[in-house]
Parts: C-alpha cells; structure tokens; sequence
C-alpha cells in the first residue's frame, strides 16, 4: 500500500508556476491622472419649471402674513405698554425677515438643476450649503411622481428616486413640468430593468 501510494503521487502532475499566476495576470489596476476624472461641474444641468420659483414665493407669502398675524396677536396681549415702540421694532424685524427669505428662495431657484445621462441621474441644490447628489441607474429601486396641493395649483411634479440605501440616498428633483417628469420616470424605469438584464 506505501509504495502503490508513491506511484500515485510520482504520477501525479501539478500545475507549473505560470498556470497559477496566469489569472492574475488578467486583473488590471492602473492609476488615473486627476485630470482624467470627469468634472461635475462640466455637467450642462437642466432648469426647473419657472412655476415652480412662483409656488414658492407664494408658500413665502403664506408664511409671512401668518407669521404677521401671530406677531400682531402677540403684540396686542402681552406688549400694551409702549406698542407703538413695540409694533415699530417688530414691524423692521418682520420686514428684514422677509425680504431675507424671499431673496433666498429667489436665488436658489437658480442654483437648483438636474441633468439625466445614460448611466445616471444628478441633482443639485443649495445657494450658502450646496449639495450635489448622483445615482446610478443600476442603483435605483423604483420611482414615482407626486404632487401636493400647491404642486396641482402649478402644473408641477416632483419626481423621487428611490434606492437600496434607504431615504438618505434617494433622489427627489421637484418643480418639474408633469410631461417631463413621466418621461424621465419611464426613462430611469427602462434603464434600471436593462441593468438588472445585464
């Protein structure tokens, strides 16, 4: 039985250096210059819905007079003593905060964009905290359209993205003219199914 055992071993062909390299030899790393890396800021990003800028001026205007009113309310019950002082100094305040608000909003409108590409989709947003957000389509779970009641009001659509990593990952690109939004909604839908054929 030792020396059947032998003969097997003897007999036995093992594989040389270079077949047991050879696979690796495949697998390719190389390093990319800085300069070869596609710019985001490159990206030729798309505008939202001029409506979208009014529904939000007005949701402003909304809040503003109810923010207005409950300084009034405030003022008459508890400030009686020396209210013209008083309504005066609110009356700057609530001014200054005003026009504050409705500057930011007017211009972050124009610092809001979208752009859809073969492989993904990027939104970006923020005029003094800017944020830039790209999902690969492949990523993507599914996608839906809303609409809120100022929403119907401007013929708007809000178009989410949703993926695997849960809500802080997902993708919500409002102020978006309804018929764009379904187009790009089945365009991101076709895109995903043919990733998952792949």
């Amino acid at each position: 039985m030792i020396q059947k055992f032998s003969v097997m071993i003897e007999n036995t062909e093992l594989p040389n250096e270079t077949e047991i390299i050879s696979p690796l030899l495949d697998f390719e790393n190389n390093q990319l210059s800085i300069d070869q890396i596609p710019r985001i800021d490159q990206v030729n990003y798309e505008q939202l819905e001029k409506n979208y800028l009014w529904m939000t001026l007005v949701q402003n205007a909304i809040f503003l007079a109810v923010l207005f009113g409950v300084g009034m309310i405030f003022l008459v019950t508890v400030f009686l003593d020396n209210f013209f002082i008083n309504l005066i100094k609110f009356m700057g305040g609530w001014l200054l905060f005003a026009i504050a608000l409705v500057s930011l909003s007017w211009l972050g409108f124009y610092r809001k964009g979208f752009a859809l590409r073969e492989r993904d989709i990027t939104y970006k947003t923020g005029l003094i905290f800017k944020s830039v957000t790209t999902i690969p389509f492949n990523r993507v779970q599914h996608c839906e359209l809303k609409k809120g009641p100022f929403e119907e009001m401007f013929t708007l659509s809000r178009l989410r993205v949703y993926t695997a990593g849960g809500m802080a990952s997902d993708l919500s690109i409002p102020g978006l003219e309804p018929k764009i939004a379904e187009n790009m909604k089945q365009f991101i839908l076709k895109k995903t199914e043919e990733d998952e054929e792949e």
